[in-house]
């Protein structure tokens, strides 16, 4: 199924014109976002066909042109078909940030734009994604919620790709081939891919930068390090504190990596970390963030409470169990399968398909399981940035849990982590399978030949 990816997106092109043509007749800007996915499409699978003489790439090919075909049919559904609602739209208006960054360049030209850049590095946090959606929304001459979709569904599709090839490094082609069907179709991914929420930016962002860690066996070599950089400050102007989490495990790497190579690892890596820092700290960015966390520290409580009272699906864990030993597991039962499956009716429409999902995720954790012997004892100094990173992300959220929305969304950084944990439980079963049916056909012919004796 995955080989016809080509064709399915084909299908897809043609399909949005004429969707397009329905739906967005009287928006021109949004028939904008037609020759954008022919471009992105395009230069997706130009770029996936340069090594030619790679047995998977016909492979990364067209299961990227499968991801980005059903991205871009989920963001059809939501914003050419109108249900948007019945699947959560948090975002109604945050993506409009785009246009009013292109329309400032428009107005004020290159001033405009060095004006919003000093905002997102150094004024504003976590606006970021308006300056990548304003690129397209600028040249369109329009606001675009489909650009946006279309952007964000790119980068849903690249993720699959970037986790392909974390497999692969660190595992074999078949665990890598599983892995990257599994974010392909998970339907969360397609869900925060196709809509104009920054979270698959950021989250395809983060995961770049984890790869390009873990890409050398000997340690971060200088062209990995000098390209991570983009995506280090993309993640800081997106989502601040994700950065600290990345260079923390960017450190880890550098301390685990092989021992021959420690001190060029450690200089090389401190040297790349330490200049990211400088130059946010020269323009007073990380001082900035760290008072944000110093007062969100000292009025957590407050803050949980907050949003578990104003929000549709909050919980107040911790006011309701006073010992933080019990407080934090129920916390991390939430954070990893709420809603249960108990509360699929509960709700609404999203609450009993993200309920229904964690089904999935139950039996991910049980599927894996044989594998973490592997994951976590023969692969741990290759995966030690991604269990860092993963580990500290997860437990940032947990502290601060007060919503089951927001978890489902946070959730869906660490998932690739799990997809990876079942894809390799998936190729031992099959490979020892495999060795057991040919021990036994091989038995069969010897039987078969003594008998024709």
């Amino acid at each position: 199924m995955i080989k016809s990816g080509k064709l399915v997106f084909m299908f897809t092109f043609f399909a949005m014109i004429l969707q397009s043509l329905v739906f967005f007749l009287d928006k021109p800007d949004e028939l904008m976002a037609i020759p954008l996915i022919l471009i992105l499409g395009g230069a997706g699978a130009f770029y996936l066909t340069r090594n030619a003489r790679d047995p998977d790439t016909d492979f990364q090919v067209n299961v990227f042109l499968w991801a980005f075909s059903i991205r871009l049919w989920m963001g059809m559904v939501l914003y050419g078909w109108g249900l948007s609602n019945v699947f959560g739209d948090e975002d109604s208006s945050g993506y409009a940030i785009g246009w009013s960054f292109a329309k400032n360049w428009y107005e004020n030209g290159f001033d405009g734009f060095v004006n919003n850049l000093g905002q997102v590095f150094f004024e504003r946090q976590n606006i970021g994604q308006g300056l990548i959606w304003a690129i397209p929304t600028f040249v369109a001459g329009g606001e675009s919620r489909m650009i946006v979709s279309a952007v964000n569904s790119f980068s849903g599709a690249a993720l699959v790709i970037v986790i392909f090839r974390i497999a692969k490094r660190v595992f074999d082609s078949p665990t890598a081939r599983i892995a990257a069907v599994l974010v392909t179709f998970w339907a969360s991914n397609i869900l925060l891919s196709a809509s104009t929420a920054k979270e698959m930016l950021v989250i395809f962002c983060e995961w770049v930068i984890l790869y390009f860690l873990i890409r050398n066996p000997n340690g971060l070599s200088i062209k990995d390090g000098l390209a991570s950089i983009p995506a280090f400050l993309a993640v800081f102007t997106m989502r601040f504190y994700a950065l600290y989490l990345l260079a923390a495990a960017a450190v880890f790497r550098f301390l685990v990596a092989s021992p021959k190579n420690l001190f060029r690892n450690v200089v090389f890596g401190s040297a790349l970390v330490a200049s990211i820092m400088i130059f946010l700290g020269a323009g007073g960015a990380i001082s900035r963030d760290f008072e944000r966390i110093e007062r969100l520290s000292s009025q957590v409580d407050t803050w949980r409470e907050g949003m578990a009272q104003t929000t549709g699906s909050g919980v107040e864990i911790y006011s309701e169990f006073e010992s933080t030993s019990v407080a934090i597991p129920v916390a991390t039962v939430y954070f990893f399968l709420a809603p249960f499956p108990w509360e699929a009716f509960s709700g609404t429409a999203r609450n009993a398909f993200g309920a229904a999902e964690n089904l999935f995720i139950i039996a991910i954790l049980i599927v894996g399981f044989p594998a973490i012997r592997i994951f976590f004892g023969d692969k741990f100094v290759d995966m030690a940035p991604i269990f860092a990173f993963c580990a500290l992300y997860a437990g940032m959220q947990i502290w601060g849990l007060s919503n089951v929305g927001l978890a489902w969304r946070h959730k869906q950084t660490v998932m690739p982590l799990f997809f990876m944990l079942v894809a390799v439980a998936i190729t031992q079963r099959k490979a020892g399978w495999q060795l057991i049916t040919g021990r036994i056909n091989r038995n069969r012919r010897g039987l078969n030949v003594i008998r024709a004796n």
